[in-house]
Protein backbone atom coordinates (compact mmCIF):
# COMPACT_ATOMS: atom_id res chain seq x y z
CA UNK A 1 0.00 0.00 0.00
CA UNK A 2 1.39 3.38 -1.02
CA UNK A 3 2.12 5.80 1.83
CA UNK A 4 -0.14 8.77 2.30
CA UNK A 5 1.18 11.97 0.75
CA UNK A 6 1.48 15.55 1.95
CA UNK A 7 2.67 18.73 0.27
CA UNK A 8 3.78 21.59 2.49
CA UNK A 9 4.53 25.11 1.30
CA UNK A 10 7.07 27.38 2.97
CA UNK A 11 9.55 24.77 4.22
CA UNK A 12 12.65 26.98 4.36
CA UNK A 13 15.21 26.17 7.02
CA UNK A 14 14.30 27.33 10.52
CA UNK A 15 10.57 27.64 9.94
CA UNK A 16 7.40 25.79 10.91
CA UNK A 17 7.11 24.20 7.48
CA UNK A 18 10.47 22.48 7.88
CA UNK A 19 9.39 21.08 11.25
CA UNK A 20 6.10 19.85 9.79
CA UNK A 21 7.92 18.13 6.92
CA UNK A 22 10.10 16.21 9.37
CA UNK A 23 7.18 15.15 11.57
CA UNK A 24 5.14 13.86 8.63
CA UNK A 25 8.19 12.04 7.25
CA UNK A 26 8.84 10.41 10.63
CA UNK A 27 5.23 9.19 10.58
CA UNK A 28 5.61 7.42 7.26
CA UNK A 29 4.18 9.99 4.85
CA UNK A 30 5.49 10.71 1.37
CA UNK A 31 6.44 14.34 1.99
CA UNK A 32 6.80 17.04 -0.64
CA UNK A 33 8.59 19.95 1.02
CA UNK A 34 8.50 23.11 -1.05
CA UNK A 35 10.03 26.56 -1.00
CA UNK A 36 10.65 29.39 -3.43
CA UNK A 37 14.34 28.44 -3.60
CA UNK A 38 15.65 24.88 -3.57
CA UNK A 39 18.76 26.03 -1.73
CA UNK A 40 16.58 26.68 1.33
CA UNK A 41 15.26 23.10 1.50
CA UNK A 42 18.00 21.02 -0.12
CA UNK A 43 19.13 19.76 3.29
CA UNK A 44 15.81 17.93 3.71
CA UNK A 45 16.53 15.75 0.68
CA UNK A 46 19.29 13.94 2.58
CA UNK A 47 16.66 12.97 5.17
CA UNK A 48 14.55 11.19 2.55
CA UNK A 49 12.12 14.05 1.96
CA UNK A 50 11.16 15.02 -1.60
CA UNK A 51 12.01 18.68 -2.21
CA UNK A 52 10.40 20.81 -4.91
CA UNK A 53 10.87 24.42 -5.92
CA UNK A 54 7.55 26.24 -5.65
CA UNK A 55 6.81 29.94 -5.87
CA UNK A 56 3.22 30.18 -4.65
CA UNK A 57 2.87 33.57 -6.37
CA UNK A 58 3.69 32.12 -9.79
CA UNK A 59 0.98 30.12 -11.57
CA UNK A 60 3.47 28.38 -13.86
CA UNK A 61 5.52 27.29 -10.86
CA UNK A 62 2.37 25.96 -9.19
CA UNK A 63 1.33 23.99 -12.28
CA UNK A 64 4.83 22.54 -12.63
CA UNK A 65 4.64 21.33 -9.03
CA UNK A 66 1.20 19.79 -9.58
CA UNK A 67 2.57 17.86 -12.56
CA UNK A 68 5.57 16.62 -10.55
CA UNK A 69 3.48 15.51 -7.57
CA UNK A 70 0.84 13.85 -9.75
CA UNK A 71 3.50 11.82 -11.51
CA UNK A 72 4.90 10.56 -8.22
CA UNK A 73 1.58 9.78 -6.49
CA UNK A 74 -0.57 8.46 -9.31
CA UNK A 75 -2.67 11.61 -9.46
CA UNK A 76 -3.52 11.87 -5.76
CA UNK A 77 -2.62 14.06 -2.78
CA UNK A 78 -3.83 13.30 0.75
CA UNK A 79 -2.83 16.50 2.52
CA UNK A 80 -2.10 20.02 1.30
CA UNK A 81 -0.67 22.33 3.96
CA UNK A 82 -0.51 26.01 3.04
CA UNK A 83 2.17 27.29 5.39
CA UNK A 84 4.03 29.87 3.27
CA UNK A 85 3.49 33.43 4.41
CA UNK A 86 5.07 36.62 5.64
CA UNK A 87 4.58 39.39 8.18
CA UNK A 88 4.42 43.16 8.08
CA UNK A 89 4.98 45.33 11.13
CA UNK A 90 4.17 49.03 10.87
CA UNK A 91 1.49 51.51 12.02
CA UNK A 92 -1.56 51.40 9.75
CA UNK A 93 -1.25 55.06 8.82
CA UNK A 94 2.33 54.43 7.70
CA UNK A 95 1.78 51.36 5.57
CA UNK A 96 3.14 51.09 2.05
CA UNK A 97 0.07 50.02 0.06
CA UNK A 98 2.21 48.16 -2.46
CA UNK A 99 3.73 46.09 0.35
CA UNK A 100 0.30 45.58 1.90
CA UNK A 101 -1.11 44.29 -1.39
CA UNK A 102 1.84 41.92 -1.80
CA UNK A 103 1.28 40.61 1.72
CA UNK A 104 -2.36 39.84 0.92
CA UNK A 105 -1.29 38.15 -2.31
CA UNK A 106 1.03 35.86 -0.34
CA UNK A 107 -0.99 35.29 2.83
CA UNK A 108 -4.50 35.16 1.36
CA UNK A 109 -4.71 34.61 -2.38
CA UNK A 110 -1.68 32.35 -2.91
CA UNK A 111 -3.05 29.56 -0.69
CA UNK A 112 -6.21 29.48 -2.78
CA UNK A 113 -4.25 29.47 -6.02
CA UNK A 114 -2.45 26.38 -4.73
CA UNK A 115 -5.72 24.75 -3.63
CA UNK A 116 -7.29 25.44 -7.02
CA UNK A 117 -4.36 23.84 -8.83
CA UNK A 118 -4.28 20.72 -6.63
CA UNK A 119 -8.04 20.22 -6.27
CA UNK A 120 -8.32 17.25 -8.66
CA UNK A 121 -5.56 15.40 -6.76
CA UNK A 122 -7.27 16.15 -3.45
CA UNK A 123 -10.67 15.01 -4.69
CA UNK A 124 -9.11 11.77 -5.93
CA UNK A 125 -7.91 10.95 -2.41
CA UNK A 126 -10.74 12.61 -0.46
CA UNK A 127 -7.96 14.66 1.04
CA UNK A 128 -7.47 17.42 3.57
CA UNK A 129 -6.54 21.06 3.08
CA UNK A 130 -4.84 22.82 5.98
CA UNK A 131 -4.36 26.59 5.97
CA UNK A 132 -1.95 27.81 8.62
CA UNK A 133 -3.27 31.02 10.15
CA UNK A 134 -2.74 32.79 13.43
CA UNK A 135 -4.57 33.59 16.64
CA UNK A 136 -4.18 37.27 15.72
CA UNK A 137 -6.94 36.85 13.11
CA UNK A 138 -9.37 38.19 15.73
CA UNK A 139 -6.99 40.09 17.99
CA UNK A 140 -6.45 43.82 17.40
CA UNK A 141 -2.81 44.69 18.06
CA UNK A 142 -0.90 47.91 17.34
CA UNK A 143 1.47 47.88 14.36
CA UNK A 144 0.21 44.47 13.15
CA UNK A 145 -2.98 45.62 11.44
CA UNK A 146 -2.19 44.52 7.89
CA UNK A 147 -0.82 41.13 8.92
CA UNK A 148 -3.73 40.50 11.28
CA UNK A 149 -6.22 41.46 8.57
CA UNK A 150 -4.58 39.04 6.13
CA UNK A 151 -5.02 36.20 8.61
CA UNK A 152 -8.64 37.22 9.28
CA UNK A 153 -9.28 37.09 5.53
CA UNK A 154 -7.60 33.69 5.29
CA UNK A 155 -9.78 32.35 8.08
CA UNK A 156 -12.98 33.67 6.50
CA UNK A 157 -12.16 32.24 3.09
CA UNK A 158 -11.15 28.92 4.65
CA UNK A 159 -14.48 28.69 6.48
CA UNK A 160 -16.33 29.29 3.21
CA UNK A 161 -14.16 26.82 1.32
CA UNK A 162 -15.00 24.16 3.91
CA UNK A 163 -18.69 24.50 3.07
CA UNK A 164 -18.13 24.51 -0.67
CA UNK A 165 -15.92 21.40 -0.67
CA UNK A 166 -18.01 19.35 1.75
CA UNK A 167 -19.95 17.66 -1.11
CA UNK A 168 -16.60 16.37 -2.44
CA UNK A 169 -15.59 14.78 0.89
CA UNK A 170 -12.63 17.10 1.36
CA UNK A 171 -11.75 18.28 4.85
CA UNK A 172 -10.72 21.93 5.15
CA UNK A 173 -8.93 23.00 8.31
CA UNK A 174 -7.81 26.39 9.58
CA UNK A 175 -5.13 26.40 12.27
CA UNK A 176 -4.99 29.53 14.42
CA UNK A 177 -1.37 29.05 15.40
CA UNK A 178 0.03 30.61 18.54
CA UNK A 179 3.63 31.54 19.16
CA UNK A 180 6.04 29.25 17.31
CA UNK A 181 9.77 29.21 17.85
CA UNK A 182 11.03 29.90 14.33
CA UNK A 183 12.85 32.46 12.21
CA UNK A 184 9.59 34.16 11.17
CA UNK A 185 10.35 37.46 12.92
CA UNK A 186 13.92 37.45 11.63
CA UNK A 187 12.54 37.63 8.10
CA UNK A 188 10.72 40.91 8.82
CA UNK A 189 13.95 42.89 8.79
CA UNK A 190 14.55 46.00 10.85
CA UNK A 191 11.53 48.29 11.20
CA UNK A 192 12.02 52.05 11.44
CA UNK A 193 9.43 54.72 12.24
CA UNK A 194 9.38 57.25 9.41
CA UNK A 195 10.14 60.87 10.23
CA UNK A 196 6.75 61.73 8.67
CA UNK A 197 4.88 59.36 11.00
CA UNK A 198 2.51 60.54 13.69
CA UNK A 199 4.49 58.24 15.98
CA UNK A 200 7.92 59.66 15.19
CA UNK A 201 8.20 61.50 18.54
CA UNK A 202 7.85 58.11 20.26
CA UNK A 203 10.19 56.23 17.91
CA UNK A 204 12.74 55.40 20.61
CA UNK A 205 10.02 53.52 22.48
CA UNK A 206 8.25 51.99 19.48
CA UNK A 207 11.15 50.72 17.38
CA UNK A 208 12.44 48.27 20.02
CA UNK A 209 8.88 46.92 20.38
CA UNK A 210 8.39 46.50 16.63
CA UNK A 211 11.77 44.87 16.25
Amino acid sequence: MAPRSVLITGCSQGGAGEALARVFHQNGFKVFATARSLSKIQHLESEGIEVLELNVLDNQSIEKTVHAVSGLTGGKLDFLINNAGAGYMTPLLDIDLTKANKLFDLNVFAPFAVVKAFISLLIASKGTIVNIGSYVDSLPAPWQGVYNASKAALRSLTDNLRLELRPFNINVVYIAAGGIRSNFLDNLGTVHVSDTSLYYPAREILEPIMN
